[in-house]
C-alpha cells in the first residue's frame, strides 16, 4: 500500500525554486567531462559540486525539501538533498534514502556531507559497514574518513579502529577501492 504524505506549500515553492536554480548552473562542460571518464551521465545537468553547494548554503536544512530533492532520483537534487537534511534526521529515515541512492557518487556525498556530523554517526556506520550493500558501505567509510579529518582532537574514532574497518574483507570491487584510497591516506 502506498503512502502519501501532504507537502505544505512554502516547502513545495522551495523545492521548485532550488530546482529551477539548479537548471541555470547546467553546465555543457562537466557533462562532457564526466562522460569523457566513462561515467554515466543520465539523469545530470552538469551543475559542479562548487555551485550546488554554493546554492544549499541559501536555504536552512529542511527535511521536507531535503526528500523532496532526493526523491528525484537526480545527481544534483541528491547532493543538494545531502547538504539540506537536518542533522537530527533519524537513522531510519536516512537508511531508507539510501534505497534509491542514484550512485556510488552519491553515497560518498551522503557519508561525507552528511553522515560524517551525524550524532548518530558509529552506530549507522557499523550497521551499514556490516549490511554488506556497497552504497551503504562506502558512505560509511567516506563518513568515518571524514570525521576524523575534521575531528582531530575530538573523534569518537581512532585511526587504529580505522583501520581494522579499512583492513575489512569487503565484496564490491568499489568498496574496496574506497577503502584503499583511505588507507593509503592514514
Amino acid at each position: 500500500m502506498a503512502t502519501f504524505k501532504i507537502i505544505d506549500k512554502q516547502s513545495e515553492q522551495v523545492f521548485q525554486e532550488i530546482e529551477r536554480r539548479i537548471y541555470r548552473l547546467q553546465s555543457g562542460g562537466t557533462l562532457d567531462s564526466l562522460k569523457a571518464i566513462g561515467a554515466d551521465t543520465q539523469g545530470q545537468i552538469g551543475a559542479s559540486f562548487v555551485s550546488l553547494k554554493q546554492l544549499a548554503s541559501r536555504y536552512t536544512p529542511d527535511e521536507t525539501v531535503a526528500l523532496l530533492l532526493w526523491n528525484t532520483g537526480k545527481r544534483e537534487e541528491q547532493i543538494i538533498a545531502c547538504l539540506l537534511l537536518p542533522e537530527e534526521t533519524n537513522k531510519e529515515k536516512i537508511t531508507q534514502l539510501m534505497k534509491t541512492c542514484l550512485n556510488m557518487e552519491i553515497a560518498g556525498y551522503v557519508g561525507s556531507l552528511y553522515l560524517s556530523h551525524h550524532p548518530a554517526l558509529l552506530e549507522i556506520s557499523d550497521e551499514w559497514l556490516d549490511s554488506g550493500i556497497p552504497s551503504l558501505q562506502v558512505a560509511a567509510l567516506t563518513a568515518l574518513a571524514r570525521h576524523l579529518i575534521i575531528n582531530k582532537n575530538n573523534c569518537l574514532i581512532n585511526k587504529v579502529e580505522f583501520k581494522k574497518i579499512l583492513d575489512r574483507e569487503y565484496k564490491d570491487n568499489f568498496v574496496r577501492m574506497t577503502a584503499e584510497r583511505y588507507r593509503f591516506n592514514l
